[in-house]
């Protein structure tokens, strides 16, 4: 059976691929001396006979296969790799004086290391998002856990400081498509009438990493030697190679449709084939059901390997005004998550006298809040919203969650930033507040709860605005995302950079009044979205479709020739 989701050219290349397979057939029914227009009349025939078993077949299909508790464990399994890139920065942070004392270099020079791994964690999804979504989902994760093991064991080992910077430039290269990835798969499962509660368990697994990664770094260090933290990321990235390589099974809906059709297969999937192929070798002849879920739909995966993913596509994506608005909001938000982070070590050290391992442990109210509003903010607020939207435009939140589908004049901004102004808001008061207690130097307790309620504001607008952009690009989850941790790792490093020098120019509290009026005017932002959001979509949907539509004249045009 296929897939509702097959794309145009993968259908139209199975139809094309039916059709030569019964040349030999045709030829035979009218006779060596008949005219070639009568032979292309029955292949248009055939064509259009096919076309209409298949658009029957697509309205029959569910969106995705799998069962709640399946698409649970998937989004487990894909959670489990995507938190490796960022616990991979947040565990080596308290490793960096020992490592400066190891290698005899300057504490400015050790903070280079965790530039670098940003840099390289930022612009590498724009690399294997683009991969994941032309080749698939499984090969990419098993190429990039490859090397980010490669790259723990080297870093375990390194003799040098400089050798130390190119390792860690390897680890984010390889650790950072776990997110890009992760977000993909969700996407490929996933409708959007249920898509904000998958994706707020995958992201709250991502944001526990700054509550457990700077403790457990900690521990590490102190009890065993820095270069055991690199030590436990193998351990780590081997369980997580293991989960893909005999259980993820692919999901991209380019290649396995809605997850009937096997592709990149894992282990037990290869054998079921094998044995499959072995139980029907004495068949020589297919319907076109079983044709359509058959070898051939693998040889056209197959034929994927032959092109180049669209890198560029992952940075076009820019040249929209509600993608701009919506990563600008996105990014401002990651930049308000690293004020928090860079400027808890130093002046909670200062101004409360914690030692490195109660600062460590100063982290874990902002990662728990984190946990705690991404997974709230997923199940109990964006896909709410969502129902009460579609309810109100005449639609069956259900329906939408069986199918997966929405028409272009769906409000989704609407859906997605219904209540988020809310979360804005909050934060915007937390982060003000936040600065002038450290300058009062308030109780201990105080920046902490503040950290807290932060933590679940910014997880929960981040949330939202990547789910939204998710929607906005069905099948190309993997891409989009990329392109939004670009985004706020840009802007994180702009926070990291400037808020001390900003911190020393205007002091503590004026510089978060500032940070907070920022936030607020992006708050501006949710308005224009809502109101012209969904001219900006239409717009943009109908240039693709008739831009795939040309496309597949084109292609049909081309096979006409080779058939006359």
């Amino acid at each position: 059976m296929l897939p509702d989701h097959v794309k145009n050219d993968d259908a139209s290349s199975i139809i094309r691929n039916d059709i030569i397979l019964t040349d030999e057939e045709t030829t035979k029914s009218y006779g060596e001396d008949n005219s070639v227009s009568d032979m292309h009349n029955q292949r248009q025939t055939k064509e259009t006979s096919i076309n209409v078993e298949i658009e029957q077949e697509r309205q029959q299909q569910p969106y995705s296969i799998y069962s709640k508790s399946k698409k649970l464990l998937i989004t487990f399994m894909v959670s489990c790799a995507g938190i490796i890139s960022p616990f991979s920065g947040t565990i080596y942070y308290p490793a960096l004086t020992p490592i400066s004392e190891s290698f005899e270099v300057s504490t400015s020079l050790v903070n280079l290391s965790i530039t670098v791994y940003m840099v390289f964690q930022g612009v590498s999804p724009s690399f294997w998002g683009p991969c994941s979504d032309l080749y698939g989902r499984r090969p990419i994760y098993l190429c990039t856990m490859t090397i980010f093991i490669g790259a723990c064991i080297a870093l375990a080992n390194t003799p040098s400081f400089p050798t130390l910077l190119v390792l860690r430039m390897l680890q984010a290269f390889g650790a950072s498509s776990g997110m890009a990835i992760g977000a993909g798969v969700i996407g490929d499962i996933t409708t959007p009438a249920e898509r904000g509660a998958y994706y707020s368990i995958f992201t709250s697994f991502a944001l526990s990493s700054t509550a457990i990664g700077p403790v457990i770094g900690g521990v590490i260090t102190n009890e065993l030697s820095w270069r055991w933290i690199f030590w436990i990321l193998l351990m780590i990235g081997s369980v997580g190679l293991i989960i893909v390589l005999f259980f993820l099974p692919e999901t991209l809906r380019a290649l396995v449709g809605n997850g009937s059709i096997q592709a990149n297969p894992t282990p037990s999937q290869w054998i079921k084939q094998k044995r499959l192929l072995r139980q029907n070798a004495d068949k020589k002849t297919q319907s076109p059901s079983s044709f359509i879920s058959g070898n051939n739909t693998t040889v056209n995966s197959n034929s994927r390997f032959k092109r180049l993913p669209g890198f560029v596509e992952s940075f076009m994506v820019l040249r929209y005004p509600d993608v701009i608005l919506i990563m600008i909001i996105n990014g401002c938000y990651m930049a308000m998550l690293f004020t928090f982070m860079t400027t808890t070590p130093t002046y909670f050290s200062d101004i409360y006298n914690l030692n490195t391992l109660q600062v460590g442990l100063c982290y874990i109210p902002y990662g728990a809040g984190s946990v705690v509003g991404s997974f709230t903010t997923g199940r109990f607020v964006v896909d709410r919203d969502f129902r009460i939207i579609a309810r109100k435009y005449g639609m069956d939140p259900e329906q939408v969650r069986k199918t997966g589908k929405l028409a272009l004049d769906f409000p989704i901004y609407r859906a997605r930033l219904r209540t988020v102004w809310i979360q804005m808001i909050i934060c915007q008061i937390v982060i003000v507040t936040y600065g002038w207690t450290l300058y009062v130097q308030a109780h201990l307790a105080v920046p902490l709860v503040l950290q807290f309620i932060g933590g679940a504001s910014i997880a929960s607008v981040m949330n939202v605005c990547q789910t939204l952009v998710i929607d906005l690009f069905p099948g190309k989850g993997a891409t989009i995302t990329a392109t939004s941790n670009l985004v706020r790792s840009i802007f994180g490093a702009i926070a990291t950079a400037t808020i001390q020098p900003g911190i020393d120019r205007v002091g503590l509290g004026w510089l978060f009044s500032i940070i907070g009026l920022i936030l607020t005017i992006t708050t501006s932002f949710i308005p224009i979205l809502i109101k012209f959001g969904p001219k900006w979509w239409s717009k943009r949907e109908e240039r693709r479709e008739r831009k795939g539509q040309r496309q597949q004249q084109k292609r049909n045009k081309e096979q006409e020739d080779n058939l006359h």
